[in-house]
């Protein structure tokens, strides 16, 4: 009994210390957004690396803020071809196939800029994917991150293909690759909330729920190969990646009990499957409305 005792005073202040390490580390946005030893360029809004053979970016990462989900700066309707990238694939070779344009970094993460939005549809930024899989799971994917973007002050998303056939299936004439799967990673800190996760989408109209899909950031490593926020000191990294913390995503976060005292009632920021930003008014604190997921039935 006394054994069990001291097991349970021991792991009581472990966690204390992890939460003293985590609220004394101070998080910078451009150590985060890159896998570790990966070349890359840069656009407004995104940092990717971009596969010449495939047609489609190996991984594109982003930052996302309050701002950046509650503007309201405008979607645009039309793609345009990257002029710096030279295989940069062309909207004619997604016409005539049962794939569409799947954003990697959404319209709904830059409402707040112009040129964000113009990158937004830089076709460098999209890649194949299954109509049912972007108008689904993906885009609950893009909103559930959009309401964490509220309640967190810092977030950064990595997002990618994975490809398991030795052969892909193709489009454009056989020029433009179509993944089998997507990964998402996601870092969020704020204040004394710390966590990261891991998804992986199968790139079809499954139906396995998005929980189904979740895993620990270094189950996704393991896949893809890819070290994602190595820049974290080893017992951050360490700490975020071989687990999931359940509380941290959803209404038990320190995060979300503080903004809860002061939040008010507002638009919400998840977008409808015709690609428009929900209207409904919400007073949850992700700003989701209850049919895209708030925690607070809306009065």
């Amino acid at each position: 009994m006394l054994d069990m005792l001291k097991i349970k005073i021991g792991n009581y202040f472990l966690k204390l210390w992890a939460f003293f390490l985590i609220s004394t580390f101070d998080v910078h946005a451009q150590n985060y957004l890159v896998p570790k030893n990966q070349a890359y360029e840069t656009r407004s809004g995104f940092h990717f690396s971009y596969n010449q053979g495939s047609k489609v970016c190996n991984w594109l990462s982003y930052t996302i803020t309050s701002d950046d989900v509650k503007g309201t700066e405008v979607y645009s309707k039309t793609y345009h071809k990257d002029s710096a990238i030279k295989v940069c694939p062309t909207e004619d070779m997604y016409e005539g196939y049962a794939y569409v344009k799947g954003q990697l970094k959404p319209s709904s993460a830059s409402r707040n800029s112009t040129q964000e939005m113009f990158e937004v549809y830089n076709m460098i930024n999209v890649a194949p994917m299954e109509i049912n899989l972007s108008k689904g799971y993906w885009r609950i994917m893009n909103n559930m991150i959009s309401g964490w973007a509220v309640t967190f002050d810092s977030v950064f998303v990595i997002k990618g293909p994975i490809f398991e056939k030795k052969k892909p299936e193709t489009i454009g004439g056989g020029k433009v690759s179509v993944p089998d799967k997507f990964f998402i990673v996601v870092l969020v800190k704020n204040g004394l909330d710390l966590g990261a996760i891991g998804f992986i989408l199968p790139n079809n109209n499954d139906s396995s729920s998005v929980q189904k899909c979740s895993m620990p950031v270094d189950s996704v490593e393991a896949i893809t190969g890819y070290d994602f926020f190595s820049e974290l000191p080893d017992y951050l990294e360490y700490f975020v990646e071989e687990s999931i913390d359940l509380n941290v995503w959803k209404d038990k976060s320190t995060s979300y009990m503080l903004k809860s005292k002061y939040v008010k009632q507002s638009r919400c920021v998840a977008t409808e499957k015709s690609g428009k930003r929900c209207e409904v008014k919400t007073e949850c604190v992700t700003q989701n409305c209850w049919k895209h997921g708030c925690d607070i039935k809306s009065k």
